[in-house]
Parts: structure tokens; C-alpha cells; sequence
């Protein structure tokens, strides 16, 4: 008699089945995941500059986020740079980097390698009309320091499962975001208890950002908006939205700001009271009014690329390192051989070796 032909596979076929997917789940679990969010910013409303107060805000859910219903997690809140918004961590910048070109990806891989553990990364849109809010409170384009220290944390802690105190939350940004990163960690330690700044800008004047900068008087000079922008220069347009931030004036259109030089004789001098507001917004002249702020923080650390294009970048980082140094306030400088954006992607740049670990290291749950 023939033996009836059984339904059963073989044990080393089913095996195998099983070890397919438990690698399958595993590997699954090693992927994070993004959600996009819109926030409504009750600090952006009715603004001169019309600034839409409803915020693309882009969050990271780090791959065991979906699985536990109780857990809770660290945050980090990534600001970008000037003309840039949310989705420039959401894109790659440079070909070659597949699989860290990306925040999720840096993310997913440094994860899956033990360089640094599970958090949550907030990045949010702080890119207005102008090309940047410097993360300061602005009586022309709305008050940004309002809405990320206090509403956009609020909304975060209220919708995801995080450790909502300021022991597991940090602030990180690069160039404008570099710059936002230092002035809400010196403002707000009770909010953001580590601060890392990659390529700070606009922190004091010095190197090619002096009154001799050709583009100011380029902007003294512009009549409207489409006259500066018809220039293509960069320094134009982003010194007017430095002015919207740090030396705003609802009543001086069409650019909702006051310079701090004018032309006098045909010569660029100081102009007032623009000349002292911006200087009151510089960093390095805010370590000593913030120094008790500062010596709350659990980690502070910037650094500068020593070719950046922007040379005012690393001679002002130095200038931040040593005031800090001067006021008895603990914290990591480093200057590398890079520019402003080339060693910031990929598994040997900056985010991945630097960023990630650093905060990691001081929001890790306990």
C-alpha cells in the first residue's frame, strides 16, 4: 500500500518558515517611522508679515514606539537652517549616503548598531515668509520662541508618549537652527536640558558680517521686495530677516525692519536703536546674562567647520567657547575640517557621530 502523501512539511522546512519570520518582525522593529503633524501656533496669529500660524511639524517614532502602549521616550527637537524647513531632514543632501542621508535613516541605522538608543525627533517648520525666524520672538513675523518652547512642547508631550521634563528633552539645530538651539537652551534650561549647535549663525559680527558687508547697503538702497531678491545674493535677503528678528519695526515697510547701519555721506555708520538690539540678540554678549541658566543645562556643545563659506561662523564659535570658558561655564567646542554643510550627512558626518551620541548620552532614561 502507498503511504498517503502528508500535509505536513518537513521539520527543517518549517523551521526555516519560522526563522524567516521572526527576521522579518525583527527587521521590521528596526525601523522608525515619521508622522507628519500641522500645529497651530496661537503666537503666530496676526502677523505684519502674514506668517501662516499652522506649522508642519515632522516627528520621529523610534522603531519600538509602535509596539508598547506604555512606554515613553526622550525627545529631541531639530531645528534647520535658514530657507529650509522640515522636510530638509527628510531629504538626502548628498548622493552616496543611503541609509545616512536622512534623519529616520541615521536614526533607524545608529539605532540598529548601538551607537545611541531610542528617542523621539521633533522637526519642526520655523521658516517664515522671509526665509527664517531665528527662533526669537518677533513683533513682525510672530513670537517663535513662544511657540517652540511652550506650545509645540505642549502639543508633543500631549499627543505622544514622552518623558515630558527637561532632563529628557534637548534642542539641536544647524547654521539658523544652531543659533536657535543656543538662544531657547540659555532662555529656557526648565524646557530643553541639553543644547547642540552645529555651524551657529549670526552669533556676533566679525569675519565677512561687518559694517563693511556690502549688503547692507544693498538693503539700505532696495525700495521693495522684488528688487532685493532680483540681486540672487544670499547675504541680501538673509540680513533682512535677520533685521525681522532681532530688530523688527511693524511701522517701516516694506521690510518690517530696522538695519543696524544706515548711510551717512555716502559712508555705512551705526544706526540706532538697531546697532544695540542686534547686539543684545548675540550670544556671546548673552553668556553673562544667562550664566545661571547656562550652569543648569546637563550638556552643552557647538561646533564650526573651519572652511565654511560663512566666515563669520567658526571666528565667532571660538569667541562663544572662550566667553563661555570666562564665565565658568562647562561645555564641548569643537572646530573641524569641513564647511558649512559637507561633513554634516553620511555615516562619518557630524549628526551621526556627534549629534546623535552626544544627546543620547544626557537624555537617556535613567
Amino acid at each position: 500500500m502507498k503511504a498517503k502523501p502528508s500535509l505536513r512539511a518537513p521539520m527543517p522546512v518549517f523551521a526555516a518558515l519560522v526563522l524567516l519570520l521572526g527576521l522579518s518582525v525583527l527587521v521590521q522593529a528596526q525601523t522608525g517611522s515619521i508622522v507628519n503633524e500641522v500645529v497651530r501656533g496661537k503666537s503666530l496669529e496676526n502677523t505684519v508679515t502674514k506668517e501662516n500660524p499652522d506649522r508642519n511639524v515632522a516627528v520621529y517614532l523610534p522603531p519600538s514606539y509602535a509596539e508598547s502602549s506604555d512606554r515613553r521616550y526622550p525627545v529631541l527637537y531639530l531645528l534647520h537652517g535658514i530657507g529650509d524647513t522640515e522636510k530638509t531632514w527628510l531629504r538626502a543632501w548628498f548622493p552616496g549616503n543611503e541609509g545616512f542621508d536622512t534623519i529616520p535613516s541615521l536614526m533607524d541605522s545608529g539605532i540598529k548598531e548601538h551607537a545611541f538608543g531610542e528617542y523621539i525627533v521633533v522637526m519642526p517648520d520655523g521658516r517664515t515668509n522671509w526665509f527664517g525666524s531665528f527662533y526669537v520672538n518677533s513683533s513682525v513675523t510672530g513670537n517663535w520662541d513662544d511657540f517652540f518652547s511652550k506650545e509645540l512642547v505642549a502639543f508633543i508631550d500631549s499627543k505622544y508618549r514622552t518623558i515630558a521634563d527637561a532632563d529628557h528633552r534637548a534642542v539641536a539645530g544647524h547654521s539658523m537652527g544652531g543659533y536657535g538651539a543656543l538662544s531657547l537652551g540659555m532662555r529656557h534650561p526648565d524646557v530643553f536640558g541639553t543644547v547642540y549647535a552645529m555651524n551657529p549663525a549670526v552669533m556676533d559680527w566679525g569675519g565677512d558680517l561687518t559694517i563693511a558687508t556690502p549688503s547692507f547697503a544693498n538693503v539700505v538702497k532696495a525700495k521693495t521686495r522684488e528688487e532685493l531678491m532680483s540681486t540672487g545674493n544670499l547675504y541680501d535677503v538673509g540680513l533682512v530677516t535677520v533685521g525681522q528678528a532681532f530688530s523688527p519695526n511693524p511701522d517701516n515697510p516694506p521690510f518690517y525692519c530696522d538695519l543696524p547701519f544706515r548711510l551717512e555721506e555716502g559712508k555705512m555708520v551705526p544706526n540706532e536703536p538697531a546697532f544695540t538690539k542686534w547686539a543684545e540678540r548675540s550670544p556671546i554678549k548673552m553668556v553673562r546674562e544667562f550664566r545661571s541658566n547656562l550652569r543648569k543645562l546637563e550638556g552643552l556643545k557647538f561646533d564650526s567647520g573651519y572652511d565654511d563659506e560663512f566666515r563669520f561662523i567658526p571666528v565667532n564659535a571660538r569667541r562663544l567657547s572662550s566667553e563661555l570658558t570666562n564665565n565658568g561655564i562647562g561645555h564641548f567646542f569643537e572646530e573641524y575640517n569641513g564647511d558649512h554643510r559637507n561633513r554634516v550627512w553620511g555615516r562619518h558626518g557630524r549628526l551621526f557621530t556627534e549629534v546623535m551620541p552626544f544627546v543620547w548620552a544626557r537624555i537617556e532614561p535613567r
